[in-house]
C-alpha cells in the first residue's frame, strides 16, 4: 500500500462518556480511532466518539467504511445508535467481530432502545466474523495490502485485539486488557515491533481493579519497551480521571509515551 497513515482520535474514555468541563481537554467521548490508509478508511470501535467521526464520514461523502470491533460492551458500541452513515442508503458499512457477534449487536441495537435497529437503518451493513490468529483482510478487496489478524484478549466476556500492517507500517491495537495468565508474552509476541501500540491506560498502578479486565498506563510505558515497539498511544482513560490529573500522569511519563486526546492526528 502506498502513502502514509494517519490515525485520528475521537474518543479517549473507558466505561462512560464524560462530558464534564473539566475533562474536556482530553476528552469525554468513549474509545474511537480511525485509520486513514490509502483509499480505505478502517475505525478501531465504535464508542461514543464515533458520531462526531460519522459527521466527517458524512461531509466527505464516503460511500465505504469499515469498523472493527474489539467486543460489544457499551463504551465500544454506543456510537453506533448516531452514526450518521447508518442513515444514508448509498452508505456501504462493514462490522467486523467474534463469533455470533451479528446477532448479539441486532439485539443490542433494537428498536426497544433506539427508534431505528441496526436492521432498519438505509444503509447496506455486512457483517464480517474474525477468529483469533488468522488473518484477514478487509471485504470485497478493499485495501489490498492491508493484512489484519486478531489475538483474542484477556477481558470479562471476552475481547479482541487487533494488528494491522501492510508491511512498511504496522499498528497495534490492545484496549480492555489486562496483564494476567499468559496474556502478557501472547500480546508481546503479538505487538512486536509495531511503529505504534494503542494501551489500555484506564487505570493507575495504584488504582488498577484485578479482575476488571483493565490495564494501567505504566505497564504499558514498561510492555512497549519490552516489545520493542516504536511508540505507544494511552487512551481509554477511566470517566473518573479529569485532565488534571490525566496531565499530572503524562508529565510522570516524561516524554515517553503519548497521552491521546481528541482531534489528535499521528502520522504513522
Amino acid at each position: 500500500m502506498g502513502g502514509a497513515w494517519s490515525l485520528t482520535v475521537w474518543g479517549v474514555r473507558g466505561s462512560f462518556p464524560a462530558p464534564q468541563a473539566d475533562f474536556l481537554g482530553y476528552g469525554g467521548h468513549t474509545c474511537c480511532l480511525s485509520l486513514d490508509c490509502g483509499d480505505a478508511l478502517v475505525v478501531l470501535d465504535a464508542g461514543s466518539g464515533l458520531a462526531a467521526l460519522g459527521e466527517r464520514i458524512a461531509r466527505e461523502k464516503r460511500r465505504r467504511v469499515d469498523i472493527l470491533l474489539s467486543h460489544l460492551h457499551l463504551d465500544h458500541v454506543m456510537g453506533l445508535f448516531p452514526f450518521a452513515p447508518r442513515y444514508d442508503r448509498a452508505a456501504e458499512i462493514h462490522l467486523y467481530g467474534a463469533p455470533g457477534f451479528a446477532g448479539e449487536l441486532a439485539r443490542l441495537i433494537g428498536s426497544s432502545l433506539w427508534p431505528v435497529d441496526l436492521a432498519n437503518g438505509r444503509a447496506r451493513i455486512l457483517f464480517h466474523e474474525v477468529w483469533g490468529g488468522r488473518p484477514f483482510q478487509l471485504a470485497g478487496g478493499a485495501a489490498p495490502g492491508l493484512a489484519i489478524t486478531a489475538l483474542e484478549g484477556s477481558h470479562p466476556g471476552g475481547c479482541f485485539y487487533y494488528r494491522l500492517e501492510d508491511g512498511v507500517r504496522s499498528l497495534a491495537y490492545a484496549l480492555d486488557c489486562e496483564l494476567s495468565g499468559d496474556m502478557e508474552p501472547r500480546l508481546a509476541d503479538f505487538a512486536r515491533g509495531a511503529d505504534l501500540l494503542v494501551w489500555d491506560a484506564s487505570f493507575t498502578v495504584r488504582d488498577k481493579k484485578p479482575g476488571w479486565g483493565h490495564a494501567a498506563w505504566e505497564e504499558g510505558q514498561a510492555f512497549g519497551a519490552s516489545a520493542g515497539v516504536r511508540r505507544v498511544l494511552m487512551t481509554h482513560y477511566s470517566w473518573e480521571y479529569t485532565d488534571q490529573f490525566i496531565h499530572s500522569q503524562e508529565l510522570l511519563a516524561g516524554g515517553s509515551c503519548i497521552f491521546a486526546k481528541e482531534g489528535m492526528v499521528i502520522a504513522l
